[in-house]
């Protein structure tokens, strides 16, 4: 993607799961301020990396107000968003395959998972649908000069195999949404890889319990350990804690999950005057 000659740097910005106050309180510590031309965002760009929505039920939601920002950079120019797989299960959620039967099953795991999101939009009604639209028309991911960015694993060979699915825009084409959720189509496969990353299955009788309570006998691959692709690669989706560095020179994620508490949101600039093999791409994170 061609950014314009005034862009000088990116801010990719971590896993916002409806932070609206946490959103805000990280646009004005990197002096983003839409309203002033003479802010960062007068040569700089914001890059979500996805999973704006889906959080613990709480008395402040704030869904609406997060998509409306996000949603408002990204039409005036000041930023764009990733596709990540909280919005690719809400589509499934909202989306029925050939037989009638909803792509992404209303199971009790699936429904304590999106609540929130249903009730601050209201399942079924016309903001939950205006915004299901929305999650469609975001790219899956992201190529810069310097960088690529994508929600949760970048595979060459994945993504080559993808791209006949996709628009223009690296969005997925409207004919494809219910083969996405098809366990017996290609395309299942690519989207768990991409969006929700490579897992390996457990030993029999071994499993751990994540975050959310759910018992899991599959865990997360750690692909970035074996990335050498031609440029560096921002992601978010992983859930990290501690300080935020790089996972290693070629690879940054910006997840350290401000769904919880007092957790921050996280921002990664990159500088994009400096070439892709530059060691000090990846050189520090605010």
């Amino acid at each position: 993607m061609q950014l314009d000659d005034h862009i000088s740097s990116i801010y990719f910005i971590g896993d916002v799961h409806a932070q609206h106050t946490k959103l805000e309180a990280l646009l004005t510590e990197i002096d983003f301020d839409d309203t002033d031309p003479d802010s960062e965002c007068k040569t700089a760009k914001l890059v979500f990396i996805g999973d704006l929505i889906d959080n613990k039920q709480t008395n402040n939601d704030q869904h609406i107000i997060t998509l409306q920002r996000v949603q408002s950079l990204q039409k005036n120019g000041h930023a764009l968003c990733l596709l990540g797989n909280h919005e690719f299960n809400a589509i499934g959620w909202a989306s029925k395959n050939e037989n009638g039967e909803f792509c992404r099953p209303h199971n009790e795991k699936n429904t304590k998972q999106h609540r929130a999101f249903l009730n601050a939009v209201g399942e079924g009604s016309a903001e939950h649908n205006r915004w299901i639209d929305w999650f469609k028309s975001l790219p899956l991911f992201l190529s810069f000069e310097t960088v690529n960015a994508i929600h949760a694993c970048w595979d060459e060979q994945a993504i080559e195999r993808l791209k006949p699915y996709l628009n223009a825009d690296n969005s997925l084409k409207e004919v494809h949404w219910v083969d996405a959720f098809n366990e017996q189509h290609e395309l299942f496969e690519l989207c768990e890889i991409l969006l929700k990353g490579p897992e390996r299955t457990l030993p029999d009788g071994e499993f751990f319990i994540d975050k959310t309570g759910t018992k899991r006998t599959q865990e997360r691959v750690k692909w970035w350990q074996e990335y050498q692709g031609d440029k560096p690669v921002v992601i978010g989706h992983y859930t990290l804690n501690e300080l935020p560095e790089p996972l290693t020179h070629k690879v940054v994620c910006v997840d350290y999950n401000a769904a919880k508490d007092d957790n921050v949101l996280v921002a990664y600039r990159v500088d994009t005057q400096l070439d892709a093999d530059n060691e000090q791409l990846f050189g520090g994170a605010r």
